[in-house]
């Protein structure tokens, strides 16, 4: 007995431990204390929560977004009123309020983590409304934290505020960091610069980064024609570097400078140095997304002022088609002027605007200017002559330009003068020929209907436009007079401002406050890309940030990839009972008024409901709109991170075949482009190519080898939903697993009950190519090429290019399996993975819950710019505390009274 004795003591311990748990769980609230009076439960009642908010980082003044859920998570409207920068009133009404009732207050703000709390609502004493407070201590993300701590230790090295200028230049915002974007260090830089570093004033520079590159902070100073820099190396907080970017000689250049700073180190310098000498801001962004300043930059944007002079935008395409762009080029992929003019014309793989494989110098291109009503265009072709140039730099300097960096520098000082003041010397045109027919179009470029291939794209293929015989008439052309504009830079911002305010008072007419700072505001705006009357427009982004608190940094003001000569807009899309508001502004500058309407300029506004992962949604941006043709492109580079992660010494090369809207996704975040000679296009039917959409390289500098794969997709089908919804939800699930067939990516898939056919991505072919096989495969006729080499092992080619032995096999290596099943089997949802999942991505939100209640959990990559925290209320479905103990108090007891009658066993 005294064994059944000790069960029952147990027993009855543990069922008092857990009512206590419970109990614990029930009172443990913020709420004030009262009396026990009630009212009606069907009563309606006008509950008031007191909330103050409070930031780790005191001098953050952020208007907080603040959401109210009952005890069922339902969604509680009510009105907000600030009593000062932390305190702020909620009234609202709720019917069966009773002394004790819980609310769920969510508070999250740009660069924190969201906190959720649970407050009880009480009458004190005799009066008669229910009250509730609470306060919160908001942390902030690590990334925001290293944004503020690297800022805090530039500014106390470099002087911010008594410099003549700051400059950052980083590589965050799309490099991941603990499993995450990094928009949060760029937020943290513009909060801790306190207003010397913003987007207006074009001094925050970011690379084209990718997932693996390190978080790396550049900042300089410029004091009269000095500039000195410091920088950080992966989100340490010492300085790797700290000295002169001004007066580097070759010693401390080859010593010290490139060996700190790494890869990018002529890309900091040649950036600090253009900023110094007055390179507009657009320009400045367009060299960070090339990676630097030299003379194909330069000379690239020397053909837009000239293409712009004598050739202005013609029409493409019917008004109105999203891949409709004024000209379309083809050129020859591997110098830096191609990035030029891709990006400042827009003029995008994505988009059909841009051909490009090995068919002519890759100094030259063609630009097409179509006129759709006629059906009749202009080719005209141009060249940087780079021997030319440096004669011509020497005849004028008496110097050399490639003596040294400091030689380099002052050859792009001597350029930025000539691209502002003489364009035409950096450039030779040197075709024109007019009455361009729709066969001569689609030969050059696969098909004049953007959204039809009619044949395989020639590309710049010299020996076929001049077997035309077409005339020439480049001596021909007439030059536009542009009106220069005068605006202040606090004009500018004006315009900003009084954008904002007109979209307050367009909202207001129809009865809609909008708040600065709110997260469910989005504002879409070509400024960052377009000129008007000559002049950049990039201040109107501190003017709406004023009023709005709207940045890019927060996702929330998003420049949208536009031409240099298309209008300024800006859209302004409010989130409200899960639709989306817009209305559109755009400037006209004749009388510095706006036209206004209902509705978008920019439809990237149908995703933002769906809170798309930040990197996917700057793609977006890039590619300026979202389609069907785009939204594989997310899942195909997640696929490529996962599975062929870069080695020290390795990079990415591309050549497209199959060319669609994905084409602009996948080398934005893959971080290729023409420019840099790692992305080639080629534009060719889908009888010529199948499902084979492309060709990924990976070059291993160390070994000097090179691994092809040919990728080969089909996309997924959904039964119902919106397929932008359908999309992101697919992102988010993936984006969180390195292996898409792990068991608990397999069950999270399962959620997806929509997806009656998942994605396929196999590799047709995987092996490792010699350099002469890479350069045929470049030049055309990849896909054919590729199929043709024999299956080989990076072992196999090394003894190849050593001439001790030939490959081991003749066959070409196929794919043993699809990374996807086209239907969910018995191996999952999708099928065998066919590479290794070493990256280590993992994106995750970072969560924090100020509650005695137990908290569902983060749902991981569902944030948009901050981490996100959901917290189950006491009473939820989600947390159904009661049932647990009663159901637990019933076990312990039966377990008790089994051991009490049983009489046999060992205690």
């Amino acid at each position: 007995m005294r064994k059944q004795g000790v069960i029952l003591v147990i027993a009855t311990l543990m069922a008092m431990i857990l009512c206590g748990a419970v109990s614990a769980t029930d009172s443990s609230t913020t709420g004030g204390e009262g009396n026990l009076s009630d009212v009606n439960n069907s009563e309606a009642v006008d509950p008031i929560l007191w909330v103050n908010v409070g930031y780790e980082y005191a001098d953050d003044k952020i208007n907080p977004e603040i959401a109210v859920t009952d005890s069922n998570n339902d969604s509680v409207a009510f009105n907000k009123t600030k009593y000062s920068d932390t305190l702020y009133k909620l009234n609202f009404t709720y019917a069966g309020v009773t002394n004790g009732t819980l609310f769920n207050v969510i508070v999250r703000a740009p660069g924190y983590i969201a906190q959720t709390q649970q407050v009880a609502v009480n009458q004190a004493g005799t009066d008669p409304e229910f009250i509730g407070t609470v306060d919160f201590d908001m942390q902030a993300t690590e990334n925001y934290k290293l944004g503020r701590q690297i800022t805090a230790a530039a500014d106390n090295l470099l002087h911010f505020a008594s410099a003549d200028d700051v400059l950052c230049i980083t590589t965050a915002g799309l490099a991941y960091r603990n499993g995450t974007t990094t928009e949060d260090c760029l937020e943290g830089i513009l909060n801790g610069s306190h207003g010397e570093i913003s987007y207006g004033q074009g001094n925050l520079l970011t690379f084209q980064s990718i997932r693996t590159d390190p978080v790396d902070f550049c900042f300089v100073v410029r004091n009269g024609s000095s500039l000195t820099a410091a920088f950080f190396k992966n989100g340490t907080l010492t300085p790797a570097y700290f000295g002169t970017f001004s007066a580097i000689d070759q010693t401390l250049w080859e010593n010290t400078i490139t060996t700190t700073l790494g890869e990018h180190a002529f890309g900091y310098v040649s950036l600090a140095d253009a900023w110094k000498e007055g390179l507009s801001t657009d320009l400045l962004r367009q060299a960070a997304y090339h990676g630097h300043v030299c003379l194909g930059t330069l000379s690239g944007q020397a053909m837009i002022s000239l293409l712009l002079k004598y050739y202005p935008p013609g029409v493409y395409g019917n008004s109105g088609e999203l891949e409709a762009t004024s000209y379309r080029a083809v050129s020859s992929p591997g110098n830096s002027d191609d990035d030029a003019y891709i990006y400042s014309l827009d003029l995008t793989t994505g988009k059909r605007s841009w051909v490009g494989y090995n068919t002519a110098e890759d100094n030259m291109v063609g630009f097409i200017r179509w006129c759709d009503t006629t059906k009749r265009g202009t080719l005209i072709i141009m060249r940087f002559n780079e021997e030319a140039v440096l004669q011509l730099y020497k005849q004028q300097t008496g110097n050399n330009a490639y003596t040294g960096i400091a030689g380099e520098l002052a050859f792009n000082t001597w350029l930025i003068n000539k691209l502002e003041n003489d364009p035409d010397s950096l450039v030779e045109i040197l075709y024109v020929f007019e009455n361009i027919t729709p066969a001569i179009h689609n030969n050059l470029t696969g098909g004049v209907d953007s959204k039809k291939v009619v044949c395989n794209a020639l590309g710049l293929d010299m020996d076929y436009i001049l077997g035309l015989n077409l005339t020439n008439v480049a001596n021909q052309r007439v030059a536009t007079n542009y009106t220069t504009g005068n605006l202040t830079l606090d004009q500018i911002k004006q315009i900003g401002i009084d954008a904002a305010n007109m979209a307050i008072a367009l909202f207001a007419a129809e009865g809609i406050d909008l708040e600065k700072d709110d997260y469910e505001l989005t504002v879409f705006t070509s400024a960052g890309y377009v000129r008007v009357n000559e002049q950049v427009m990039d201040m109107t982004m501190d003017g709406i940030y004023q009023v709005l608190g709207s940045r890019l940094s927060r996702a929330t003001l998003l420049p949208v990839h536009n031409a240099r000569y298309n209008p300024l807009y800006f859209q302004f899309s409010l989130e409200k009972d899960g639709k989306v508001i817009s209305k559109t502004l755009t400037y006209n500058s004749t009388d510095g008024s706006f036209i206004a309407k209902n509705g978008s300029s920019c439809i990237i506004d149908q995703v933002i409901l769906y809170d798309p992962p930040y990197d996917s949604l700057m793609a977006w941006l890039w590619h300026n709109h979202v389609c069907g043709g785009s939204s594989p492109g997310y899942i195909i580079t997640d696929w490529i991170y996962d599975n062929f992660p870069l080695g020290a010494d390795e990079q990415y090369a591309m050549i497209t075949a199959s060319v669609s809207c994905r084409d602009d996704i996948y080398t934005y975040l893959l971080g290729l482009s023409p420019g840099q000679g790692n992305y080639y296009s080629e534009r060719m039917t889908s009888d010529s190519t199948g499902n084979d959409i492309l060709i990924l390289s990976i070059y291993d500098s160390t070994t000097n080898t090179r691994r092809v794969i040919v990728v080969n997709y089909q996309g997924p089908h959904f039964t119902d939903g919106d397929p932008y919804e359908n999309y992101i939800k697919l992102y988010k699930i993936l984006q969180k697993y390195d292996d898409w067939n792990s068991p608990e990516c397999q069950e999270e898939l399962k959620t997806l009950t929509n997806m009656d056919r998942a994605p396929s991505i196999t590799k047709t072919v995987d092996t490792y190519s010699t350099e002469e096989e890479w350069n045929s495969m470049i030049s055309g006729n990849a896909l054919e090429v590729a199929k043709s080499i024999p299956d080989r092992t990076k072992e196999d080619l090394i003894r190849l290019m050593s001439g001790s032995q030939t490959s081991n096999g003749d066959s070409t290596s196929q794919g043993t399996g699809s990374l996807f099943s086209t239907a969910n089997g018995s191996n999952g949802l999708f099928g065998l993975s066919n590479g290794s999942n070493t990256s280590g991505v993992n994106v995750s939100a970072a969560t924090v819950t100020n509650s005695t209640t137990s908290s569902v959990g983060a749902q991981p990559g569902e944030a948009k710019a901050y981490e996100v925290t959901q917290a189950g209320a006491q009473g939820s479905e989600g947390t159904p505390w009661g049932l647990y103990a009663v159901v637990g108090v019933i076990a312990v007891l039966a377990l008790g009274g089994v051991g009490f009658f049983y009489k046999g066993g060992k205690f």
